[in-house]
């Protein structure tokens, strides 16, 4: 079973078996690796029979090109639904990232995060304003495109293309910030679709590769706008990006919240911004554990264990994130097939593995990728998060917390 889960990371020998074997003797030798791939055999064995394929005789090939058909057929039902919302919710135009973007904004469900406030960021960026989103856009000052631009639409489409120099005074910025420049808010979801917008559209591509832009320390996501004739799978991998994009946020709000407490509050923004935030205070853990995978963990204790960071943040603060193919079937009840499926792969003849994650299936439909070109980076990576998670203790973890906080707690005065 370690064998399994091994090929299906491209992890290497010894080093993955002894990193098994370390965890094992923390947890007790609870055999969560010997589970984990007893359920990704039975959910890959389960979703080759829906696809109509014999679990015993498909080639990783014919699996590959089932799945990419089963994409191609469900992402053509997600247009229609995504285009009846935006009719519905937005405008008859019924443009798709609009429709993503109310879909999105309507799984919220009203969860407040802990996020900057607009009117900081707002103050920051004066003394150092977007000027290449500025000049795109054709405004004359900065004030001028506050008036007619949010803060939550202009600040991660800043990021994307203002370059180094922009980035690292932003940065700076974010070292100075304190708990009091934060407050509780909902997120906010944007789809521009001025003529403006529009034409800006191409040249933000060209640099982010992505048509879904977030900022996590503002609690802000931008939803590029899409083709009205899509090509197949990009309505998919959108609302995926959108997805993942809502738990980068939820995720983020959590350590911000978390963090308060400590001294070097600023640093911790600002590498957040960045990079996704680690807890380094686990010793039977190879490298630090980043903080998606103990939001993860948690997650999966819903309802169970109770909250093991009850003593740092309350369990309210965790429960808006959720596995991006959960996130995408709850828009869509079309999506269900994908569900519970981020994590699985399947081994092909030569022991390469074969992607059953959402976003690998709709990154290879969209660049049309053959077979040997397919995507499995996504499948990897949650698969390593789930697996690392179910070896999570919960008493390790909050002394782990403890430990990365009280060496760093901040004297608390007025300011904070």
């Amino acid at each position: 079973m370690t064998k399994l889960l091994a090929q299906l990371l491209s992890s290497k020998e010894p080093q993955f078996h002894q990193t098994l074997a370390r965890l094992e003797a923390a947890a007790g030798h609870a055999s969560h690796d010997i589970r984990l791939s007893e359920d990704i055999n039975q959910i890959q064995r389960a979703k080759l029979q829906q696809l109509g394929l014999d679990p015993d005789d498909t080639t990783g090939e014919e699996l590959f090109h089932a799945l990419q058909e089963k994409l191609k057929s469900d992402d053509a039902l997600l247009i229609k639904r995504l285009r009846q919302i935006s009719a519905y919710q937005v405008n008859a135009a019924a443009n798709l990232s609009e429709g993503i973007a109310a879909a999105t904004t309507d799984v919220l469900q009203g969860s407040l995060i802990f996020v900057l406030k607009c009117s900081v960021a707002k103050r920051a960026l004066a003394k150092f304003p977007p000027k290449k989103v500025m000049k795109a856009l054709n405004f004359r000052s900065y004030e001028s495109m506050l008036k007619h631009v949010p803060i939550g639409l202009l600040l991660p489409v800043a990021q994307e293309i203002e370059g180094t120099g922009w980035l690292q005074h932003y940065n700076t910025f974010l070292k100075t910030l304190k708990p009091r420049d934060f407050e509780e808010r909902l997120v906010s979801v944007y789809s521009p679709h001025t003529d403006k917008w529009l034409a800006f559209k191409s040249q933000l591509l060209a640099i982010s590769k992505q048509t879904v832009l977030v900022n996590k320390e503002l609690g802000s996501m931008v939803v590029l706008p899409l083709p009205n004739q899509p090509v197949p799978g990009i309505a998919t991998l959108t609302l995926a990006g959108a997805a993942s994009g809502l738990n980068a946020i939820y995720a983020a709000s959590s350590y911000f919240r978390l963090s308060q407490v400590a001294k070097d509050f600023g640093n911790r923004i600002a590498h957040s911004a960045g990079d996704e935030p680690q807890i380094v205070s686990l010793d039977y853990f190879s490298t630090p554990l980043s903080w998606e995978t103990v939001v993860r963990f948690i997650h999966h204790m819903q309802g169970q264990l109770g909250n093991p960071l009850d003593a740092h943040i309350g369990a309210e603060e965790l429960i808006g994130w959720q596995p991006v193919e959960h996130l995408i079937q709850r828009i869509a009840p079309e999506m269900e097939f994908w569900r519970d499926c981020g994590h699985v792969g399947r081994l092909d003849a030569s022991s390469d593995p074969v992607s059953f994650n959402v976003t690998d299936n709709a990154l290879s439909l969209v660049n049309r990728k053959s077979y040997h070109e397919r995507y499995v980076h996504h499948a990897r990576r949650a698969l390593w998060q789930e697996l690392i998670a179910r070896y999570i203790r919960p008493d390790l973890l909050s002394a782990a917390v403890s430990a990365e906080l009280a060496p760093k707690l901040a004297t608390v005065n007025a300011d904070n």
